[in-house]
């Protein structure tokens, strides 16, 4: 009949979406350089994962940003182990597909809002290798702890 998804992706919130004016942003002819920082989170309720991507753009003591941007997505994922003949293993799929899945809704709503501004281009976040992302934040939380 048919072949399930070893991880299906059910749906996606938007929890948090937020653009504001950098007041201290002096414009120069340089190019802005804009380096968002992502975070990512996991929780699991019964069989559902729910992973959460955010993306935090300048903040106020920056004067290299022309402004300030939160976006937050959280998505809903089941975990069907008995598909999983390759034995990929959940924390591989969340990592290299869930995450993916969700940073494109995070670039839509990142790009939409900062053009809607009408005072700067479009803000395109770049594509990102999530699992390098993914390992370069678990090492930074093993040199805080």
């Amino acid at each position: 009949c048919c072949i399930m998804a070893v991880l299906e992706f059910k749906s996606y919130t938007v929890n948090e979406l937020s653009y504001k004016r950098n007041d201290l942003y002096k414009e120069t002819s340089q190019n802005v350089s804009i380096n968002p920082k992502i975070e990512i989170k996991n929780t699991l309720r019964q069989d559902k994962i729910i992973v959460t991507v955010d993306v935090h753009i300048g903040s106020p003591a920056e004067k290299k940003n022309p402004f300030i941007v939160t976006a937050s997505v959280s998505g809903e994922f089941v975990y069907h182990e008995k598909e999983d003949h390759n034995q990929v293993g959940i924390d591989t799929l969340i990592k290299k597909n869930a995450v993916a899945i969700l940073y494109l809704y995070v670039r839509s709503l990142v790009s939409g809002i900062t053009n809607a501004s009408n005072q700067f281009p479009a803000l395109i976040l770049p594509t990102i290798n999530v699992a390098q992302l993914l390992d370069e934040q678990s090492n930074r939380q093993e040199a805080a702890d």
